[in-house]
């Protein structure tokens, strides 16, 4: 029973940051466009304020959540030593398929021809008859939902608590400033560079001196692609 419930919870997640971030969206950042540092003040602050509404309701100690009973096993390379839990596999799996699934819904549907129109050239979409404003808030609830989800597949990885998602914002802004802001592929690649330089270069150094050493060789990267790894071409600049 244990593990339908928490694969439900992954929708669950889904659905419920989802709302949450149209809400939010509606109320804090629809009255903040075109004022970018507003913006980013307000949403931290926000972040704040449920940090703290957390460490109220239910403490400020980090939890454990349990794993569900097919994900406690692991899997060894046949002729190797590498050993693979089954949590980092189901999350990789998971994540295949929230990028495949992504990338269907932006390319195929109507829903997500609009986002893409509204972001390419907002005031032709307005012209055109689209909603704007509606795309806006169901895009940030997409974005938000989307982050319910890595939060659930996150309980499977360690503890939990207020402040756990403290540690992943510099590398997830890493993420888009080398694959490029706007490009699902760019994003794609960004996370597997970043992932991989990361645990390459911690591997060999300590924590914090291979976590400075990502950061000197992305800066590098950033002098000869300052737009990323796949700039916006054309009329996506505008």
């Amino acid at each position: 029973a244990y593990n339908i419930t928490y694969l439900l919870s992954i929708g669950v997640a889904f659905v419920a940051c989802g709302l949450f971030g149209i809400l939010l969206e509606r109320v804090v950042v629809g009255k903040l466009y075109r004022r970018a540092l507003d913006t980013l003040m307000a949403t931290w602050g926000v972040s704040l304020i449920l940090q703290q509404v957390v460490r109220i309701l239910f403490g400020a100690q980090n939890v454990d959540v349990n794993k569900p009973s097919f994900l406690g096993s692991q899997f060894r390379v046949p002729g190797t030593f590498v050993v693979l839990p089954f949590t980092r596999i189901f999350i990789l799996v998971v994540a295949i398929l929230v990028l495949l699934s992504l990338f269907l819904f932006l390319s195929r549907s109507k829903f997500g021809l609009q986002i893409r129109a509204v972001t390419q050239n907002r005031s032709m979409a307005a012209c055109m008859g689209i909603p704007t404003s509606r795309v806006d808030a169901l895009t940030f609830g997409l974005g938000t939902g989307l982050a319910g989800v890595c939060g659930a597949l996150l309980t499977l990885i360690g503890s939990v608590g207020p402040s756990t998602g403290q540690n992943l914002i510099v590398d997830s802004f890493m993420v888009v400033v080398i694959g490029g802001v706007g490009k699902l592929i760019g994003t794609l690649a960004g996370a597997a560079i970043l992932g991989f330089l990361n645990t390459f270069n911690e591997s060999l150094l300590n924590g914090s001196l291979g976590k400075a050493f990502t950061f000197a060789l992305v800066i590098l990267l950033l002098q000869f692609k300052p737009a990323g790894l796949f700039p916006q071409k054309g009329r996506d600049i505008e």
